[in-house]
């Protein structure tokens, strides 16, 4: 009887299980269709939470002096608004004023002596060459008389040889003074020559080309902002000597024209970044106040995290996309301050996403 139960048992079991098989092969189970991943499912959703810092339109600018120099005075502070063109500090120029000075007289000189030259000599210095020549006449007139009168007598015998070349000597040199006297009044009478005009004019250029290197020395002076700027930072004190190869600029200035923040955008959210994207900015120090920006410039390659922002689950050890998101003009806030940004998301153009 037992034997008759357990093969009953046995036989159903086996019964149930070959309905089992029977039913599953004729009704699988679906299988999981793989999708081509979308851009969609990858980032959108809430928006990109990055953190950032303020910036003005250019990073820190480092000023330094054109040469070595002693500072004369420093006429901004830390945090003071310059525009383009304004002294941030000046260098002693007292040796500067004396060479364009010097470079001017110069120039003056040069001028003066072109105006010499096209004038020419003056009435007075034309009268006293021809009374020279004259003069030379005169004399040549009486040599040439003694001269002759000397030749008589030579061929009667009645002077020595020596005697007679004397007379021809003095015959011969006050004819040469004639001639030169008369060659002095026609150079003096004469107009200038175009050769001495281009000499002239040469040395007016070259008086010119040095009174101006040393109007630009002496303008290098004083050094002025590049662009309307903050001054973020002085390292040089009035009376110190300063140098252009010195380590630590001598002032840092910032384009203040327009504030910017930079933001390092999390790898994952890389390439949902786009230009024109509005953003949202804020700030520990002003809590429950936000400020609108709009990204201006996207960085087109990846680095290292250098920006942190302190929240619970922010990832440190990841590579970042740096952007440039553009402030309202309104917007003051100081250079460097800490912020937060949520970059809205915006469903890309097909030229973004491809590019």
């Amino acid at each position: 009887m037992k034997q008759l139960i357990l093969a009953g048992a046995i036989a159903a079991i086996g019964t149930g299980l070959m309905i089992a098989v029977d039913q599953q092969q004729s009704n699988p189970p679906p299988r999981f269709q793989a999708f081509p991943p979308s851009f969609e499912s990858a980032t959108f959703g809430p928006g990109i939470h990055a953190a950032g810092r303020v910036e003005g339109r250019s990073e820190a600018i480092a000023i330094a002096p054109h040469f070595e120099g002693r500072v004369d005075d420093i006429p901004v502070n830390r945090g003071t608004r310059v525009e383009a063109g304004a002294t941030l500090f000046k260098l002693d120029s007292n040796r500067f004023q004396a060479l364009k000075d010097l470079a001017a007289a110069q120039l003056e000189a040069a001028q003066a002596n072109r105006m010499k030259l096209i004038a020419g000599a003056r009435q007075s210095e034309i009268e006293a060459a021809r009374q020279e020549a004259e003069a030379a006449m005169a004399r040549s007139e009486g040599s040439r008389a003694r001269f002759e009168r000397a030749a008589k007598l030579y061929q009667r015998n009645a002077i020595s040889a020596q005697a007679f070349e004397d007379y021809r000597a003095d015959h011969d040199s006050n004819e040469a003074l004639v001639q030169a006297a008369k060659q002095r009044l026609e150079t003096v009478k004469a107009d200038p020559r175009p050769a001495d005009l281009l000499a002239a004019d040469a040395e007016i250029a070259s008086a010119k080309a040095q009174l101006r290197m040393a109007e630009i020395d002496l303008e290098r002076c004083s050094i002025k902002a590049p662009c309307d700027a903050i001054v973020l930072d002085i390292a040089v004190r009035r009376g110190e000597w300063v140098s252009p190869q010195a380590s630590t600029p001598a002032v840092r200035i910032v384009d203040a024209s327009q504030l910017r923040v930079v933001a390092e955008v999390d790898e994952r959210d890389a390439l949902g970044v786009f230009m024109d994207q509005h953003c949202t900015i804020t700030v520990d120090a002003l809590p429950g106040e936000n400020f609108a920006g709009v990204v201006s410039e996207i960085e087109p390659q990846m680095e290292p995290k250098k920006i942190y922002g302190g929240w619970a689950g922010e990832r440190n050890e990841t590579h970042t996309r740096r952007v440039w998101i553009d402030l309202s003009d309104s917007v003051a806030l100081p250079i460097g301050l800490p912020v937060e940004v949520m970059i809205d998301r915006i469903e890309p153009k097909g030229d973004e996403l491809n590019g």
